[in-house]
């Protein structure tokens, strides 16, 4: 006995030890990496600096988080990998670039990382619309690019200067979406799906039953093909001065266009190698000391990451009154979680009550940037915003890429609807969705057995088919669910309950055609939105502050014990497999993300952030 205990005490000994061995070596890289992080001083920019628009990033719509991984290896190596900016962030950047007496030009390069809802399109037309105001002043934009996308050269257009590499295309071949369907897969290998749901546009439960679109989802999904295409050569056309139906004309002749032919029919202005280009940029720039290059400053030493921004005629006294910028971003679940593809509708609603108790904040401005998801998480999120309204709080919505189904719904109970006029919103619909694996684990010669004290307690399991009559009832459920969206619509929007029910059925609209509908207010972007907040709220100084706020470093380094996994991110041109394998994955997480405890949804799965660019 006394062997035992003298061998228990020796190995918890040891065990202690190397506990506290491997603190001190985790305090010590800490410390390390720590330093190499706060040590590194941020470039700044010298009179006639450039500021370097780097389009190798994710433009979300909500500040994004950093990783353990990201900050270690920038820490260890000096190596950066592509970031993801927030497009508010991006928007200050740009507007202090237009009055910073040492910014004289704006270089744009690189080609976008779309990841998630990151680059949605009307997000990328509120970029441009900052460009186009840095425009006005004196200063100019080159750019220079070899193989841009497509939305690359949406933003290349604005250039007033467009360089080419001599070796590079450009491809204007139109917009396509892609989706992966389940149905014949679940069928052949045992996983059953049965669906309620009520509209004619029944697109949202396709990929789970079907093959193929179905015509009334084909039609529409045509449709917002078109308009976004008619879009995008509308804005080439005004931006580069070429005619629409020169245009047209060219691009039904070709997709793929070399510098010689870009030149000729004004797509760019020179062809030129890349060294050329720095000599450019030195010539009408400055040198800087050190590189001997033309002087310049990256964007990501040149934004502002402080956890918020004091705005208009603010005094440096401490300002009290507070507007709070409310991200939504991604398929909104039941729950917690925010990681820029799901957000947990519990989640949002406590920032929402926590700012609603809060007498400094004066307005909510909320973006949305989501195809919906959970009914329930869903309304978890109205259900605050209106108790917020009630107790005197102005809400405004600013509409980003997609505002559609449960991200529709959020916005019901607001003072005011922002979108862009290419945002996706609508699909007032809802379905209920209730998969089971029966067949599927007999083929492993698995079988159920349950015991319950009612014939339907098993409803929400996975484990057998549902009857007609359990059926019948869940589709009554999705049924007075969707009259109750028709009926928030109809009392939000001051629209005839039964003119509701003949725009919704679970139809998608472009925002141009949702002003015309009545489902928003006024066409306009992330600025505007703020704005009107600032007038609701009767202050003149302020302070926006960001739900969720710009995670730093030390944010990321304390929350380590609770790291789960590292994302990898795919470059902008992965190959056609690599772009399959991620979509299924894609579709794959969105399966697991349908969380809601009554299997009810409000989403559209075929969405994706390039909506139309197939990168």
């Amino acid at each position: 006995m006394k062997k035992f205990l003298k061998d228990v005490l020796k190995r918890m000994a040891v065990t202690l030890v190397s506990t506290i061995l491997f603190l001190l070596i985790s305090l010590f890289l800490f410390e390390a990496i720590f330093s190499a992080l706060l040590d590194k001083d941020k470039p700044e920019a010298v009179k006639g600096s450039y500021l370097v628009l780097d389009l190798s990033m994710n433009l979300t719509d909500r500040p994004s988080e950093l990783s353990l991984e990201d900050i270690t290896k920038e820490a260890i190596t000096d190596e950066r990998k592509p970031p993801s900016f927030h497009l508010k962030e991006v928007l200050d950047a740009i507007e202090k670039a237009q009055t910073d007496p040492k910014i004289t030009g704006i270089f744009v390069k690189g080609s976008f990382r779309p990841d998630a809802y990151g680059c949605g399109y009307s997000a990328i037309h509120e970029l441009i619309q900052g460009l186009k105001d840095f425009k006005k002043t004196e200063k100019r934009i080159l750019g220079f690019f070899s193989a841009p996308s497509q939305l690359d050269y949406l933003v290349y257009s604005i250039c007033d200067e467009l360089h080419m590499n001599p070796s590079g295309t450009l491809i204007l071949n139109g917009l396509a979406n892609e989706q992966v369907f389940f149905g014949e897969a679940f069928e052949r290998y045992g996983v059953g799906v049965q669906v309620v749901r009520v509209g004619e546009f029944k697109g949202a439960v396709e990929p789970f039953i079907s093959t193929q679109f179905s015509e009334e989802n084909r039609m529409q999904i045509a449709r917002l093909l078109e308009l976004r295409w008619t879009n995008y050569l509308n804005t080439i056309s005004l931006h580069r001065g070429i005619e629409k139906e020169e245009l047209v004309m060219e691009q039904n002749q070709t997709f793929l266009f070399s510098p010689e032919s870009c030149k000729e029919k004004g797509l760019i202005d020179f062809i030129t190698p890349h060294g050329k280009m720095l000599d450019t940029l030195l010539k009408l720039g400055v040198e800087d000391e050190d590189s001997e290059e033309y002087a310049h400053v990256d964007l990501i030493d040149y934004v502002d990451r402080s956890s918020s921004t004091v705005e208009k005629d603010s005094s440096p006294e401490i300002v009290e009154a507070k507007l709070a910028l409310v991200y939504i971003e991604g398929t909104i679940v039941e729950g917690g979680g925010d990681d820029g593809s799901t957000v947990g509708g519990d989640e949002i609603a406590q920032r929402i009550r926590e700012i609603a108790r809060d007498d400094d904040y004066k307005a909510i401005i909320l973006r949305v940037n989501s195809p919906g998801g959970s009914v329930s998480g869903s309304d978890a999120i109205l259900s605050e915003l209106s108790r917020a309204r009630a107790g005197g709080l102005p809400i405004v919505v600013s509409m980003g890429s997609v505002a559609a189904s449960g991200g529709y719904w959020v916005a019901m109970d607001s003072d005011r609807i922002f979108a862009h006029e290419q945002t996706i919103t609508g699909s007032i619909g809802v379905f209920g969705l209730l998969p089971n694996v029966k067949d599927l684990m007999k083929n492993f010669s698995l079988h159920w057995d349950v015991v319950k004290t009612h014939q339907s307690a098993d409803l929400m399991g996975v484990s057998r088919p549902k009857t007609s009559d359990e059926l019948s009832i869940v589709q009554q459920y999705v049924g007075r669910i969707y009259d109750r969206f028709i009926n928030l619509v109809s009392s939000n929007r001051d629209i005839n309950a039964s003119r509701v029910a003949e725009i919704a059925q679970g139809r998608v609209w472009m925002g141009v055609d949702a002003l015309e509908l009545g489902l928003i207010d006024e066409l306009g972007g992330l600025k505007e939105a703020i704005a009107h907040g600032v007038a609701l709220s009767g202050v003149d100084e302020y302070e926006i502050v960001e739900f969720p706020a710009l995670r730093n470093p030390m944010d990321t380094i304390t929350e380590i014990f609770d790291v789960q996994s590292f994302r990898m991110n795919g470059s902008a041109h992965d190959s056609p497999f690599l772009r399959t394998v991620k979509e299924m994955k894609g579709f794959i997480k969105q399966i697991e993300s349908l969380n809601d405890p009554r299997h009810s949804y409000s989403i559209l799965p075929w969405y994706r952030g390039g909506f139309g660019f197939l990168q």
